[in-house]
């Protein structure tokens, strides 16, 4: 049996399977290049300024639970008032050895007040982190 998945970001414990836990679709994502385009004098393509150094968007799906709306609210209210916080440690250990992402922005998170956060008092949000390379 595999090692629960130890996810954390800024110190909030994401997997705590009680107010948070993180679900299937964790994307860590990739580096993506980026480059100038400049046609050359014999009419071909050139590439120039190849860079990796954007920052790197992560899809965290999370089901955050609470136990009456209030509760509900202040959970995804501690996740915001990390990101409005700044920069943050994101870091993420699947039994395979801990990987620690910088974080430096994110946009807030928001859920849809539908049947299941008004009757049970759960959302299923996306965070989305952006990380260095």
């Amino acid at each position: 049996m595999a090692a629960p998945t130890t996810v954390t970001y800024g110190g909030l414990n994401l997997n705590d399977g009680t107010t948070y836990t993180l679900l299937d679709g964790f994307d860590p994502g990739e580096r993506v290049k980026s480059w100038a385009e400049h046609r050359g004098y014999d009419g071909t393509v050139a590439q120039y300024n190849v860079s990796e150094a954007n920052l790197i968007e992560m899809r965290v799906p999370l089901l955050v639970k609470g136990s009456s709306n209030a509760t509900l609210t202040a959970a995804i209210a501690a996740l915001n008032a990390l990101i409005d916080a700044g920069a943050q440690s994101f870091v993420y250990n699947d039994g395979g050895g801990a990987v620690t992402y910088s974080c430096t922005y994110s946009p807030r998170v928001n859920f849809a007040r539908d049947t299941l956060a008004q009757n049970k008092f759960a959302a299923y949000v996306d965070m989305i982190l952006y990380r260095t390379p």
